[in-house]
């Protein structure tokens, strides 16, 4: 009986720590979707803002001209992007630039998810209230990101699982009394799982940190782009109006950029969003409670399993008694 519980406790500790691992996977891989999103997005805003711009004087999208060409012509500029789409408010593609036929799932997402299924990443994005745009991109770059990022995680969870299981088997052996090494060796397997889901959480954000600044320099650079063309056209600098205007395209896209100020030397002061922050920190750390949580609810669970177990063992000893 008492070789069984160690063995059981140490099945546990196991099975948490790779339950933490997926769910740490699932999380980066959920922050790369959201950073590949945002990058596809800086380089949509010109094309958004011009259509939109376009249509506030009569212009229906379902009409607009030269639209196919606009497409093809913008799926070509765009490294990570293999199609477009224009999708209707009834969910329906008006304009692509392939003629491939598109889930239900994914026609009908709303603006500012994303989707990943099969070999693609599906991102959407509101052109205005009766139009949205639709990118498919590649998701096998992602997933030689993610088998890196696991192959590290299931290095240090394989390091830790080994560190407690050795002293699950200490605590058993020096401790004589069953309910005391029981419950020693259950708050060795909490103890790891909140390192584990506390080391896991604060490295992702410490990901997605690394992921906006990313983010701002991708911005930075498309400005530039933007202003060296209006230069080339003969447009001098001094002449350049509404940039403060220009800017909120990429604000108005991205929920991560809260505002974007022109510096003197081109570069770009972006300020991030608080209330995005805290909300992407209050989801890891959330992450961290969940499973300390289960742990618990999965481990009491057990050692109701055990009380009754030891209870009708005793019972049935009584009895033949």
């Amino acid at each position: 009986m008492r070789n069984r519980q160690r063995l059981m406790m140490e099945v546990l500790a196991f099975l948490l720590t790779v339950i933490t691992m997926v769910l740490g996977g699932l999380m980066y891989f959920s922050n790369l979707k959201n950073t590949r999103q945002n990058l596809i997005g800086v380089e949509l805003a010109d094309f958004i803002y011009n259509t939109n711009y376009s249509m506030q004087f009569g212009k229906k999208i379902e009409t607009f001209y030269g639209m196919q060409d606009n497409l093809l012509s913008l799926r070509n500029s765009i490294d990570d992007v293999e199609r477009l789409y224009i999708i209707s408010e009834k969910n329906t593609p008006l304009f692509s630039t392939d003629q491939e036929t598109l889930p239900e799932r994914v026609s009908s997402m709303p603006a500012g998810n994303n989707l990943s299924d099969g070999d693609y990443l599906y991102c959407m994005y509101a052109i205005n209230d009766n139009a949205r745009i639709l990118t498919v991109s590649s998701i096998a770059a992602m997933g030689q990101d993610l088998k890196s990022y696991l192959l590290k995680l299931a290095g240090i969870a394989a390091a830790g699982f080994v560190l407690v299981w050795i002293l699950i088997r200490l605590a058993w052996k020096l401790v004589s009394d069953q309910n005391k090494a029981y419950r020693l060796a259950a708050a060795l397997a909490v103890l790891w799982i909140v390192l584990f889901s506390a080391m896991t959480g604060v490295d992702e954000y410490r990901e997605y940190a690394g992921s906006t600044r990313t983010l701002q320099d991708h911005i930075g650079e498309s400005v530039r782009t933007d202003l060296q063309k209006l230069e080339g056209l003969g447009v001098e600098r001094k002449n350049f109006y509404e940039i403060e205007e220009y800017l909120k395209r990429y604000t108005d896209l991205i929920p991560e950029v809260e505002e974007l100020t022109l510096e003197e030397d081109d570069e770009i002061a972006c300020r991030m969003s608080v209330d995005y922050r805290r909300k992407k920190y209050l989801d890891y750390v959330l992450q961290t409670v969940l499973l300390l949580t289960f742990s618990i609810l999965i481990l009491a669970e057990y050692q109701f399993f055990i009380t009754n177990t030891g209870r009708l063992a005793e019972e049935e000893q009584n009895g033949t008694d």
